[in-house]
C-alpha cells in the first residue's frame, strides 16, 4: 500500500459490468469511479482577418445594392421603416424631376459642373438608369419646370447616397 493512505480505510476494487460493451455514465458513478466527460473538439473560430473580410465585403454589398435599388440596403439589414422611407423620398423626388422634364447630366461632360451633375444625377441609382424611359421627351430647361426638375434629380441622387452611407454605417456596427 502506498505511504500517504491510511491503512484503516479499504480499498474500493470495482466490480466488473457483465455483458455490456460500454459502461453508461451512472452505471460508473455507482462503480465509485471517477466520471470524465470526453473532450468536445473545438468550434471552428474564425481570425480576426477572416471577420473583417467578410464584414468588409457584406459592407460593400450592402451599399452597392442601397446605391442601385434606394433603400435596398436598410432592408438587407432587416430595417424596414428606414428602407420603406428611402425608396418613398427619392423615387418620389427623381419621378417628379423627370416629369417636370429635368435635365438628366450625362456621363461624359467637358466642365466640372457637368461631371458633378452627373454624379448627383447618378447617385439615385435605378431611377438615373431608368431617366429615358420614364420621361422620353427629353428635357425641357427653358421653363421654370425643367429647371426644378433637375435640381430634384439631383436632390434624390444625394439623397440616396447619404442613405447609402447610412446603411454602411449600420453595417460596419458604428451606428444603430
Amino acid at each position: 500500500m502506498p505511504d500517504n493512505i491510511p491503512e484503516n480505510i479499504p480499498e474500493q476494487i470495482p466490480e466488473p459490468i457483465p455483458d455490456a460493451a460500454s459502461p453508461s455514465t451512472e452505471q460508473v458513478a455507482l462503480q465509485g469511479q471517477a466520471v470524465i466527460p470526453e473532450p468536445i473538439a473545438p468550434a471552428a473560430v474564425p481570425t480576426y482577418e477572416q471577420e473583417a473580410r467578410s464584414s468588409s465585403a457584406r459592407s460593400v454589398f450592402i451599399a452597392v445594392a442601397g446605391w442601385i435599388v434606394p433603400g435596398l440596403g436598410h432592408l438587407f439589414q432587416r430595417r424596414i421603416g428606414r428602407a420603406m422611407a428611402g425608396f418613398a423620398a427619392v423615387g418620389t423626388m427623381a419621378v417628379i424631376g423627370l416629369w417636370m422634364r429635368g435635365n438628366v447630366f450625362p456621363m461624359h461632360s467637358d466642365d466640372a459642373f457637368g461631371l458633378l451633375g452627373f454624379i448627383a444625377d447618378a447617385g439615385s441609382g435605378i431611377f438615373y438608369l431608368l431617366a429615358h424611359t420614364i420621361e422620353k421627351a427629353g428635357p425641357d430647361v427653358s421653363r421654370a419646370a425643367g429647371d426644378y426638375g433637375t435640381r430634384l434629380i439631383a436632390t434624390a441622387g444625394v439623397l440616396n447616397m447619404l442613405f447609402v452611407l447610412d446603411a454602411l454605417e449600420i453595417s460596419r456596427g458604428h451606428k444603430n
